[in-house]
């Protein structure tokens, strides 16, 4: 994948991560030019913010990515016995986990926080919520982790001779 299509997806995955908030929605954006990801499927997003519902749980960045990777090799309502499209996905989305372990070394929100701000926040409190956009969450912190979501799902179906990136 050009250097080029790498920077314009992190870049993409940034900004809405910046400017909108909604990591897994945000995820999705970054890729839908490449993947044709459906609105509604970007739409189902929603409430997987902060860890799903802003819980801390599962990083909304990984949850996109996941939901991306499964978008466009996953099995389809019309062939819910297609056992090879699940394991095909297994593989790359395990990929994926790995990748964030390596990074991350969680794939949890409140554990990704305190990795990258040296804190985790409640992000249903509002006040905590403040503090966490104060700390930078939104400016370079969790946008980042997002942007890196977007980009290693382009590399890992590139890899795997799914998508070519252009």
């Amino acid at each position: 994948m050009k250097e080029s299509v790498k920077k314009a997806i992190y870049d993409s995955g940034f900004e809405f991560e910046k400017q909108y908030g909604g990591c897994a929605q945000c995820t999705l954006c970054a890729l839908k030019p490449y993947l044709d990801i459906d609105d509604a499927v970007i739409k189902s997003a929603t409430g997987l913010m902060a860890g799903g519902v802003r819980s801390g749980n599962s990083c909304g960045a990984f949850s996109g990515a996941l939901m991306a990777i499964s978008a466009v090799t996953g099995r389809s309502p019309e062939n819910m016995d297609d056992k090879q499209a699940v394991a095909n996905t297994a593989v790359l989305c395990r990929n994926l986990y790995d990748r964030f372990m390596n990074e991350y070394g969680s794939v949890l929100c409140r554990d990704i926080q305190y990795k990258i701000m040296g804190k985790s926040y409640r992000m249903y409190d509002p006040e905590d919520m403040q503090r966490f956009l104060a700390d930078g969450g939104h400016d370079d912190k969790c946008t980042a982790v997002v942007a890196k979501a977007a980009v290693w799902v382009a590399e890992i179906l590139e890899e795997a001779d799914i998508r070519e990136f252009k």
